[in-house]
């Protein structure tokens, strides 16, 4: 199929201000395809809408690990204080049939011809990190198909496996290379933590092989404004304008 364009976002985290920006900037830059890496609810105002607008999109979705603890019996005692609280206001706020939905959602997918994985291929279920060459490596080793994209440590980032692995600079577009294999972190969409608080996501053509890093602003204060009101912690407010 020609003039493909993925969309590949993550991380929302009730965000729906955020969602919608994204999702808008898209539909602009002539994406034909979405694709969410998980983590939909959490930390923010809106869980119920941001699961609503992503099932709305019919696209493939991984389950990341706020999903799962909020739609299961699980408590939140391993997250810290604040994400605890978020947690708990997704919980409240979702139906029981909005919470089955995040239930069935795999822990990985391929698609097309890459993989998608909200953490990491090693033992997607224990949620781990890859922020180093060498946690990079262990994803790498369950890596069936040249490209995988992943969230979870909300910075957009890229290793590639040649000869040895390592992290190369994120470029605004990124041409792969033949006989290498990449993992591409996409950012996040509701709390970056790169210091930049506008919604990050990637667009993916398969047809040029190019990767497209996306940053795109979204209306912050009506985000922080609903944190308060509902009556979430205001670091959680406050952080969204650091990209904390």
């Amino acid at each position: 199929m020609k003039n493909v364009k993925y969309g590949i976002f993550s991380d929302i985290h009730s965000n729906l201000e955020a969602l919608v920006a994204v999702l808008k900037d898209m539909r602009d830059q002539g994406v034909t395809h979405t694709v969410c890496l998980g983590d939909i609810v959490g930390y923010n105002a809106n869980p119920r809408e941001c699961v609503q607008v992503v099932r709305t999109l019919g696209c493939p979705v991984i389950k990341g690990n706020h999903d799962d603890i909020v739609a299961t019996n699980q408590d939140a005692r391993h997250f810290n204080a604040l994400a605890g609280e978020g947690i708990t206001h997704s919980k409240k706020a979702l139906r029981d049939e909005e919470k089955s939905f995040l239930r069935a959602l795999p822990m990985q997918a391929r698609i097309a011809d890459f993989t998608v994985v909200h953490a990491s291929l090693d033992d997607p279920e224990d949620w781990n990190y890859v922020n180093t060459g060498l946690e990079a490596e262990s994803s790498f080793t369950y890596q069936h198909t040249q490209l995988c994209f992943c969230g979870h440590t909300h910075i957009a980032k890229v290793f590639i496996r040649e000869r040895e692995v390592r992290e190369i600079p994120k470029t605004a577009k990124l041409e792969l290379k033949k006989n290498c294999r990449y993992l591409v972190n996409v950012g996040a969409v509701g709390q970056p933590r790169d210091r930049d608080w506008r919604a990050s996501y990637v667009i993916y053509n398969p047809d040029s092989r190019v990767i497209e890093f996306r940053r795109v602003a979204y209306d912050l204060e009506t985000s922080q404004s609903k944190i308060m009101t509902i009556g979430l912690p205001e670091p959680l407010a406050a952080r969204l304008a650091m990209g904390v």
